[in-house]
Order: C-alpha cells, then sequence, then structure tokens
C-alpha cells in the first residue's frame, strides 16, 4: 500500500529566512549522498520526500514536507523520528520545527505528536508503481543491470535460448539479487469488491460535478484571468533545482474561489480523477503520460490554498506540455476554480488547453524546492514499467517457460 502526504505547519512570524537558511544546504539528496540530515536514505519505505516553504497572504509562511510512502503514515512518521533520533538525537529536526507555530517541545515524541496533527491528506493522486514497494525498484532495477551486462558482455551473438541460459546463470550467482525470485509482485489489479465501489462513487462524483458545473458556469465565465508573464529572477532561482538528475520535482500553491459552489464542484471533481485513477490508470502510465512518479493535489489554509506535488521525469516544459497536449481536461478537473487560471468551460474546457497561458499560470504558482530527496534517482517512470516486466518474465523462464521474448525488453 502506497500513501502520499504532506505535513504543512505555518511558520511563525518573520522567521521563515532561518526555516529557508536550514534547508538550503541540502537541495537535492540521493541515497549516496553524505549530507542527508533528515536520514531519508535509511527510512526503506520513502520513495521521495522535499522539503519547501510557501506565503500566504493571510497565513503568512508555512513549511511544507511532502513524504511518498510504502505503508502507513504513523509508521512512516515513527521510522523518520527513530532515524533522527539515531542521527543526532533528533537536534536538526526540533530546530527547524521550533520555528513553528504551536510548537515548543523539546523532545522527539512531542514532534511526533505536532507532525502528526499537521498532516494532510491529498484529494487525488496519481503513482506509477501501483504497488511496488520502493525495495522492489530498486531490486527491479538491479536486475536489469545484470541482465544487461551479462548479454553485453557476450563475445559473439548467442542465439536465445544461450542468452536466457547466461542471464539466468549470473542472476542466481549475483549476490546483489539474491532475492530476484523470491520478492514478490503484488500486480496492479482491483478486486471486485473495490471496482464495484469505485464505479458507484464515480458516478455519484459524476453527477454532482455535472449539477454543479452548471451552477457555477456564470461566476466561472466572469471570473479574472491572470495574464502576467513569470518574473524572470523568479524563473532563475525555479530553474536552479531543476535537470540536475533525470528527475524532477515541483511544488505549486495557488489561491482558489472560496464561495461553497466553487468549493463543492473542486471537491466532486476530485472525486471524479481519484476514481478515474482507480479505475482506468492503474497500468503505471496516466494516459499517453509516461513521465510521472508521484503527483497528488490537496487542499491547505483553511481550504483557500490548493497544493500540487509532483515527481516527475524530464524538463518541466516538457512535463507541462505533455500535460496540456494529453490531459488538459484532468488539470482543468483539478485546477478550475483557481484563482487566475485561464477561463474555463464546466472545468473541462479550455483552461489548460490555452497552452502558454496555462505554462504561465503553474509558473507562476510556483515555489523553490528546498530540499528533494529520490530513493531511485536514476530509474524513469517508463524504467520502472520495463524492468517489473523483465523480472517477471525471466521468474517464469527459471520456472522453465521459454519464451525468450524478454529479451526484447533489453
Amino acid at each position: 500500500m502506497h500513501n502520499k502526504f504532506t505535513i504543512v505547519a505555518p511558520i511563525v512570524q518573520d522567521q521563515h529566512g532561518s526555516v529557508q537558511e536550514m534547508l538550503k544546504p541540502f537541495g537535492t539528496i540521493c541515497p549516496d549522498t553524505n549530507a542527508d540530515n533528515f536520514g531519508f536514505a535509511r527510512i526503506d519505505t520513502l520513495h521521495f520526500a522535499s522539503l519547501c516553504i510557501f506565503n500566504d497572504v493571510e497565513g503568512g509562511w508555512s513549511l511544507l514536507f511532502e513524504h511518498n510512502i510504502d505503508g502507513s503514515i504513523e509508521d512512516h512518521i515513527d521510522n523518520l523520528i527513530a532515524v533522527a533520533d539515531a542521527l543526532d538525537g533528533g537536534a536538526f529536526l526540533i530546530a527547524l520545527y521550533r520555528h513553528c507555530v504551536g510548537f515548543d517541545g523539546q523532545t522527539l515524541a512531542t514532534l511526533r505528536t505536532y507532525m502528526l496533527a499537521h498532516v494532510i491528506k491529498p484529494q487525488a493522486g496519481f503513482i506509477s508503481a501501483v504497488g511496488m514497494s520502493r525495495d522492489q525498484i530498486r531490486l527491479d532495477a538491479r536486475v536489469y543491470e545484470v541482465v544487461d551486462a551479462t548479454l553485453g558482455a557476450a563475445a559473439d551473438p548467442m542465439a536465445p535460448g544461450e542468452a536466457q541460459a547466461q542471464v539466468l546463470d549470473a542472476l542466481n550467482a549475483d549476490p546483489s539479487v539474491a532475492e530476484w525470485q523470491s520478492f514478490p509482485d503484488p500486480g496492479v489489479d482491483l478486486g471486485l469488491l473495490a471496482k464495484l465501489g469505485a464505479v458507484l462513487s464515480l458516478l455519484g462524483n459524476a453527477i454532482g460535478f455535472l449539477v454543479l458545473a452548471i451552477v457555477n458556469l456564470p461566476r466561472e465565465r466572469a471570473a479574472d484571468q491572470e495574464r502576467a508573464r513569470p518574473d524572470t529572477d523568479f524563473q532563475l532561482s525555479l530553474a536552479q533545482n531543476e535537470d540536475l538528475i533525470p528527475t524532477n520535482h515541483m511544488l505549486s500553491v495557488v489561491y482558489v474561489h472560496t464561495d461553497a459552489g466553487r468549493q463543492l464542484a473542486k471537491r466532486a471533481a476530485f472525486g471524479l480523477l481519484r476514481n478515474l485513477v482507480t479505475l482506468v490508470f492503474r497500468k503505471g502510465y496516466l494516459g499517453e503520460i509516461d513521465t510521472i512518479h508521484f503527483a497528488h493535489w490537496s487542499f491547505c489554509s483553511d481550504n483557500r490554498r490548493l497544493i500540487f506535488v509532483s515527481n516527475y521525469d524530464g524538463s518541466w516544459r516538457s512535463y507541462l506540455d505533455d500535460f496540456t497536449l494529453k490531459a488538459s481536461n484532468g488539470l482543468n478537473l483539478a485546477w478550475g476554480h483557481s484563482v487566475g487560471y485561464p477561463k474555463t468551460w464546466a472545468m473541462l474546457k479550455g483552461g489548460a488547453s490555452t497552452g502558454p497561458h496555462f505554462i504561465d499560470f503553474a509558473r507562476r504558482s510556483m515555489f523553490p524546492t528546498l530540499v528533494w530527496y529520490s530513493a531511485y534517482p536514476s530509474v524513469s517512470a517508463t524504467n520502472i514499467s520495463r524492468n517489473r516486466k523483465l523480472r517477471a518474465a525471466l521468474i517464469k523462464a527459471r520456472n522453465g517457460n521459454t519464451d525468450t521474448s524478454w529479451l526484447e525488453l533489453v
């Protein structure tokens, strides 16, 4: 079971600069990075994590701590606290959160309670590696490396059967993939009851959404649209933390209209997105978009703000271009009724399909990522899908299957 969530805590007035200075030195953290005051690499259930700060006109600055994990939220926070204790007795993490409103504790136990009280669960989201633990993704990647090295080391072309035999021997002899046969793949299929529940929920949300879309149409068409280009210096500050590794991170925080009609419409829209992801997009890709690892939307600041966090492959511009060309209706469902968003019709048409106007809106809504962790920085979403298929085929081969079509995956 995967979980996606954020911990959002308001920062004491005029102390956001101190928080920023504490976080700035870390930047992108990968498993082989030494400067990891958070101990992310020691948490074997953690896929991606990030820390950012964002501003709110009414509420001031807040600290956002994003987590994409295997297992329960409570267990993960327990692991985070235990690792902090082992690193420095929790001194760094406690010092960081003492800049936040309402936390004046001295112990990791009080910090655990504070973190749990500030957890925000997503309204909707997407995971590419459905059901796959961090360890399975890493193991599958290592299996691919062994297979690729074995086939690449051959002096002469081999017949498919010979190649399969050599690969299986290499896997069995390599201690780094000792569990390659026994590590279970949980699969991606839903049970019948889960499918039925998702279908009924989809129908309910669809009816509610259609009604609310009609009710809100006059206000939607009359809403102001922001067309300003993002500030050049601001864009440069974002770009400094992008394209450092093949995968990137995005944090967007926008204002949303707070009248009851548009708030209800957004929740119905997120219900539609949740059910569509559950029923349709469980095979690794979001339709034609094959670059997303984890992404989700959440409300915060008394539902005045909408957070979007995403971990994706490739550049930010190519990522946004993918969405505008291939999934603009989904973006409209999620971001429609946001202040300054390009004009939509019933949260379905227009909006993100306007291209440059939407891209400018998205860029203006972003805040720099101060700390970002990836547990498998060199493995893309398409790699994960390929590696999963490869190991599954090789397990069948070890059990006597003579089909060598898996060679096309290497």
